[in-house]
């Protein structure tokens, strides 16, 4: 299940990614094309993602009925607030993280954790998704509730809590 949440982060970051390169660009046709595209990588993993299961996991279960939002947005929300916590964490928390999310890894191999930099990138995926940024504050405790049943320390679960405010 976490291999694919990660999967859900890539394509998140990458969302968020296309998102920021569209608003340097100076035509709206350009624009445009930056959305489809991230629009098409969304539709893509969450498609991928939905075949193999994932989409029914109790996390994306959990979100989509606290936060009355669809399993793509679940999906997406997710992602890019494991990219931020990739890109924010120390080394050791990273590893326990990744201990308990197995293909975690993944986000740093790819380069993309570096498009989430900030609570205000985070906020802008959201967007992309079509939520209300303030949603981060319901996606966060439910997965920090996933992390320590799955035994997280209550250090790495401090850190995400800070992180993700």
């Amino acid at each position: 299940m976490y291999k694919k949440l990660a999967i859900a982060a890539l394509v998140a970051t990458a969302l968020v990614g296309c998102q920021s390169t569209s608003k340097d660009s100076s035509t709206a046709s350009n624009d445009s094309g930056y959305g489809a595209i991230a629009n098409a990588a969304l539709i893509g993993a969450v498609q991928t993602w939905s075949q193999q299961g994932a989409a029914d996991t109790d996390l994306v279960s959990a979100i989509q009925n606290n936060a009355n939002v669809s399993s793509e947005q679940a999906i997406g929300g997710v992602g890019s607030l494991l990219a931020l916590a990739q890109n924010s964490l120390g080394s050791s928390e990273t590893s326990e993280l990744a201990g308990l999310i197995p293909g975690f890894d993944s986000l740093q191999s790819s380069g993309l954790t570096a498009m989430i930099a900030n609570n205000e990138t985070v906020k802008s995926a959201f967007s992309a998704l079509g939520m209300d940024p303030s949603l981060i504050s319901t996606f966060a405790p439910i997965i920090l509730n996933a992390l320590q049943s799955q035994g997280a320390s209550s250090g790495l679960l401090d850190s995400l809590g800070a992180i993700w405010k």
